[in-house]
């Protein structure tokens, strides 16, 4: 038997075999050179940790002065290391065509007259779509679009972690002065009634918001939450009101009839309650009622996300095997400094890592509040795509208009790398 050629034949096949994977084309990666898509993806960055709360944030890289202010607390003096600037986030993407294209895909555009202008971007319309921008929502045409709880999640912008509270400044204080069943310590917000105390109708825990800005704002003061970024250090312009606005929360301990999540809007308010006893979620304001019904009999390790987004009321209820989604009607009314209430009732409950959120505010123009409309339908070819970072992007809002996907659009951003 002649083992010569099969030999041959085997060392030449395996050396194809090793010379394909060495030459083989990486994915393909972009590095984030601006902060047009923070906090989302960072362009070059500083990370702040905060001298007063210990609570983390990131700043734009650029121009940072000497000392910032805490997003989460308000402290206005921590002291920046310019020698720990990072650089921008770095993107695992891949090829899309314009049919594979979803709303609020992230998407890397090329301009088809200078092949190293790249940007990312978020798709916020599709082809055959009216863009539009009213009040901070997006419109087609006249229909309000309305985010998914997972596409919500992916674009929430973070305005208090209870975690990091701080005791010159504390956030969630019961409405009695003396006799609550409330504690509040942080990262843990615990109710038990008080035996002599049997009606606590107004024993309610009311969230203050504060507006933690730079100097010359003053700190600790209650006020209406804005559209704020701390990434935008070195950003001089005029806020606007943030009225989408969520509770997240674990429950650690719950051995309760039901909590109630009351929210002022102006001269009235709108009531959510959750009754584990009863199985159901109910919202009530003025204007309308709604009951739906719930499949738990204890909140117990389950993380409850509530409050409103995109112009409706809704309750998330979520543990590891399920999410439940409840829209509980429209929500219109501006909202003020004391955007929550909370009131447990029939027991006692445990509330861990508390966080309060937000939706993005969508300006009709960088750094307006003006409504805007594009004007016309996007053509089957086009899309229009937006910045997170709402302030500061130049995107379809402006000079870059509705974009040609068949010229510009490479490829949706996968992943971002760790540093």
């Amino acid at each position: 038997m002649r083992l010569g050629p099969l030999l041959i034949l085997l060392i030449f096949t395996a050396s194809m075999a090793a010379f394909a994977i060495a030459t083989a084309t990486p994915a393909p990666k972009y590095r984030v050179a601006s902060g047009s898509m923070a906090p989302t993806l960072l362009g070059p960055h500083y990370h702040q940790h905060c001298q007063s709360c210990q609570a983390e944030s990131v700043l734009d890289g650029g121009n940072l002065p000497e000392l910032t202010t805490c997003p989460n607390c308000g402290f206005q003096a921590n002291v920046v290391d310019t020698s720990q600037i990072h650089r921008g986030s770095e993107l695992v993407w891949e090829p899309i065509t314009l049919d594979e294209l979803r709303r609020w895909d992230i998407v890397l555009l090329q301009n088809p007259d200078d092949a190293n202008d790249w940007q990312v971007k978020r798709v916020a319309f599709l082809p055959g779509e009216s863009p539009r921008i009213e009040a901070g929502e997006l419109y087609r045409g006249t229909r309000l679009i309305r985010k998914s709880p997972q596409e919500r999640e992916a674009v929430k912008q973070l305005v208090y972690d209870q975690s990091y509270e701080s005791p010159e400044y504390p956030r969630f204080l019961s409405q009695r002065a003396t006799s609550s069943g409330w504690n509040v310590r942080r990262g843990s917000i615990g109710f038990a009634p008080i035996s002599h105390q049997p009606d606590s109708d107004d024993d309610w825990l009311i969230y203050h918001h504060q507006r933690c800005l730079p100097p010359p704002s003053p700190i600790g003061n209650d006020a209406p939450p804005l559209d704020s970024y701390a990434y935008n250090h070195n950003v001089s312009r005029e806020l606007f009101p943030a009225n989408d606005l969520w509770l997240e929360w674990t429950f650690g301990h719950w051995m309760a009839d039901r909590l109630i999540l009351k929210m002022p809007q102006g001269d009235d308010f709108t009531t959510i309650t959750i009754d584990s006893q009863a199985r159901t979620v109910t919202a009530h304001s003025w204007r309308q009622t709604v009951e739906l019904p719930l499949d738990v009999d204890s909140l117990e390790k389950r993380t409850i996300r509530a409050g409103r987004c995109d112009g409706q009321w809704f309750v998330e209820i979520s543990d590891p095997g399920k999410q439940r989604f409840f829209p509980l009607g429209a929500a219109v009314e501006p909202i003020g400094s004391e955007p929550f209430a909370l009131k447990i009732e029939g027991g006692q409950a445990v509330l861990r890592e508390t966080k309060i959120f937000r939706d993005i505010v969508w300006l009709g123009a960088p750094r307006s509040e003006l409504d805007w409309s594009l004007g016309r339908e996007l053509t089957e070819h086009e899309i229009f795509v937006l910045g997170d970072n709402v302030p500061i992007s130049a995107d379809s809002r402006g000079k870059l208009g509705a974009v040609d996907a068949r010229k510009s659009l490479r490829g949706k951003v996968l992943r971002v790398l760790a540093d």
